[in-house]
């Protein structure tokens, strides 16, 4: 029971101390929110996902034109959307690796099934010597 009362403590104090933040330090917050998201994303993200990650950016990058930030916090908007920028660029560009490497594999089997085609029509064996020939 104490423990409940000891969680039930800790969550009022958390909502607290959030519902005192402005309005400024909230959306810094959600940007800083989304740039995890996406950096901490191990899976790719599907267009539908890629969509509602773009239309979030851009609805945070509206309500920061109706903000009055201080230069602290003009300063930690700008670095939270540079990291979401980062973010989305590494995810990105890990994707389109992740297309890379299976193209590549692709191509690789592709080949070793061309080199097995030609060793056999060469009656060649897997250690490289000839197959005796038929009589």
């Amino acid at each position: 029971m104490k423990n409940v009362l000891k969680a039930l403590t800790l969550c009022l104090f958390v909502a607290f101390m959030t519902s005192c933040q402005s309005k400024e330090e909230k959306l810094i917050d959600q940007m800083n929110a989304l740039a995890d998201r996406v950096e901490n994303q191990t899976e790719s993200f599907t267009d539908e996902e890629w969509e509602a990650i773009n239309y979030e950016h851009q609805m945070l990058q509206e309500r920061a034109k109706e903000c009055d930030f201080t230069p602290e916090q003009r300063t930690a908007f700008a670095k939270a959307e540079a990291e979401l920028d980062a973010a989305i660029v590494k995810q990105r560009a890990k994707e389109a690796g992740n297309g890379l490497k299976d193209a590549i594999q692709q191509g690789k089997d592709v080949f070793n099934g061309i080199i097995d085609g030609v060793k056999e029509g060469l009656g060649i064996g897997d250690e490289g010597e000839e197959a005796p020939a038929e009589k």
